[in-house]
């Protein structure tokens, strides 16, 4: 029998809106694929980044993102990056943190295509956005918060 560790850091047991990074590296073949995703939907809720890391394992197919792409998880070693943008508010009392998220989720999704080809979830960009929805969007990508996700794009190219 073996014994393994799984270290989760506190800043991943937060409930705060975030962006993610996973990479699956396939055990035999080396094969890397990435993920990108974010912590704070739409709707009521918010998990820490370990929550939705655990979820992209699950049996639950609704959850199991990594599951429903990979076919066998088991196969492939992972490693998860992130970057926070604030504390989770409840969408009754502010919507800004989940537009915040949202946005930085396209962003990343663009960041990573470009820096790394394929991806496993790339965004689809086949929705009409009109020029106010566009500009209310770029506002929210300030250069502090575009320098993290850069900063999270260089971090994961170098495990990789």
């Amino acid at each position: 029998m073996n014994v393994f560790r799984l270290h989760v850091p506190a800043e991943a047991t937060r409930r705060e809106y975030a962006v993610y990074v996973m990479v699956a590296r396939h055990r035999k073949t080396k094969t890397v694929k990435i993920y990108i995703g974010k912590t704070g939907d739409n709707r009521e809720g918010c998990n820490p980044v370990i929550s939705r890391a655990g979820n992209h394992l699950s049996f639950n197919p609704m959850h199991a993102q990594s599951r429903n792409y990979l076919g066998k998880p088991e196969n492939y070693d992972f490693d998860f990056f992130f970057t926070s943008f604030g504390a989770y508010v409840r969408p009754s009392q502010s919507r800004r943190g989940i537009d915040l998220v949202n946005e930085m989720e396209r962003r990343m999704n663009c960041l990573a295509r470009e820096t790394f080809g394929e991806i496993i979830n790339p965004l689809k960009l086949s929705r009409y956005i009109s020029r106010a929805e566009k500009d209310r969007r770029s506002r929210l990508a300030t250069p502090e918060r575009m320098a993290r996700l850069k900063e999270l794009v260089k971090t994961v190219r170098r495990s990789i």
